[in-house]
């Protein structure tokens, strides 16, 4: 349980300056109210969680009620109480796999909690078979420590302890135990299902085709617990269906949406960064505009017929690399490129977005995707520059496939 707006471009004489910090890509509006930050990692509500909340409610408020008659209206407050437990109980688990993955070395964006319980969002990562079964597992096993925890400190109790309070923690211990056993079924979107995936990854060295497999294995999950709702009649209790529906469309929905993307990154690993890039040619930040436009010219005569030329430039004492974005370019007026140097109007990166010639689609997928980069440059042995692949020839070459 476990996409870009363009930025606002400047005037015509406050092109982006080359000594200033880079540009970032832009970034996509998250939703969700902001809860704040623990250990660094940004922590937000989604507001599909006020629903399950509420179902919370409506469900084990009755059932309290009729336990406890003398509290009235405490009652739901109780039952509230096991909604927002159950929230910090899945915000252990998110934490345990940002944690993990901070020890694999996996940038963490955010963690995000919402109607079916939660997700971690990394940022650019380079996943191996062992770390992403390492990262997956960590998630359950925080689950299963927490619910060992809380049932020795209910043994411990002294006799005679009992109530709503009492309830709401046997509630929340047996929670942690379907949280983390649940998910440790081996199907996507599951944990287990990503050791699965990683499993069949690390045999067939194919991370597509892992995660076929554990798609697959979630769908069956589904079929299975569909059956068993059928066989047992417990949908004749409508708090139960209601809870039974709302998962079972959550690994559905999650399973197709894994089969997807193993067909996308599929269809990517078979084309190569120096089959799909642009050309480019190179230049020094502090060449004229004026330059480049004529040197593009001539490069580009009566007999070319392929791709215009991308313009590049790398910083190395920066440790940058930029490509001109031409609609800051074409904002330059002619009487100032011969003064306007290209660094003045390109769009600046980090050295990370430096590939060889011969990665797979898939890893520049996950690479833009991750740093939220519209294009990536793509070097040879020697370092010097061959191509630019951008964002939307990738996706094209998806969509072809």
């Amino acid at each position: 349980m476990n996409p870009m707006p363009d930025p606002r471009l400047p005037a015509p004489d406050d092109a982006v300056p080359h000594d200033a910090a880079p540009p970032a890509d832009p970034v996509p509006r998250v939703r969700g109210l902001r809860l704040g930050r623990v250990a660094g990692v940004e922590i937000r509500l989604d507001r599909s969680w006020f629903l399950i909340a509420a179902l919370t409610v409506v469900m084990y408020g009755p059932v309290l009620w009729r336990v406890y008659p003398e509290l009235g209206w405490l009652n739901l407050v109780v039952a509230l109480g096991f909604a927002v437990g159950l929230a910090v109980s899945v915000l252990v688990h998110e934490l345990a796999h940002a944690a993990a993955g901070r020890r694999a070395g996996w940038p963490v964006d955010r963690i995000v909690l919402t109607l079916m319980g939660g997700h971690t969002t990394f940022g650019t990562v380079r996943a191996r078979p062992l770390a992403t079964a390492v990262v997956s597992l960590a998630g359950p096993l925080s689950n299963v420590v927490l619910a060992v925890v809380g049932e020795l400190l209910l043994r411990g109790a002294p006799d005679g302890s009992a109530g709503p309070w009492w309830a709401l923690a046997e509630l929340l211990v047996l929670a942690n135990w379907v949280l983390g056993v649940f998910n440790l079924l081996p199907g996507l979107p599951l944990d287990g299902g990503r050791v699965v995936e990683a499993l069949v990854w690390a045999v067939t060295r194919s991370e597509s085709r892992g995660t076929a497999v554990a798609a697959w294995c979630g769908r069956g999950i589904a079929a299975l617990l569909a059956l068993w709702v059928l066989w047992t009649q417990q949908w004749r209790q409508p708090s139960v269906l209601v809870v039974s529906l709302l998962v079972i469309g959550f690994i559905v929905v999650g399973a197709g949406q894994a089969l997807r993307q193993a067909r996308l990154m599929g269809t990517l690993d078979a084309v190569r960064a120096d089959r799909i890039a642009r050309p480019a040619l190179e230049f020094s930040p502090v060449t004229p505009l004026s330059v480049v436009d004529a040197t593009v010219a001539a490069a580009t005569g009566d007999d070319y017929r392929g791709w215009v030329p991308d313009v590049v430039a790398r910083d190395d004492a920066r440790g940058t690399v930029g490509v001109l974005d031409p609609s800051l370019a074409v904002r330059v007026p002619d009487a100032h490129r011969a003064r306007t140097g290209l660094g003045d109007v390109c769009r600046w990166y980090p050295r990370e977005a430096v590939v060889t010639g011969g990665v797979a689609g898939g890893e520049l997928a996950r690479r833009m995707e991750g740093a939220r980069r519209q294009w990536l440059w793509v070097v040879d042995d020697a370092g010097h520059v061959t191509g630019v692949v951008h964002h939307e020839d990738l996706a094209r070459h998806a969509l072809r496939g």
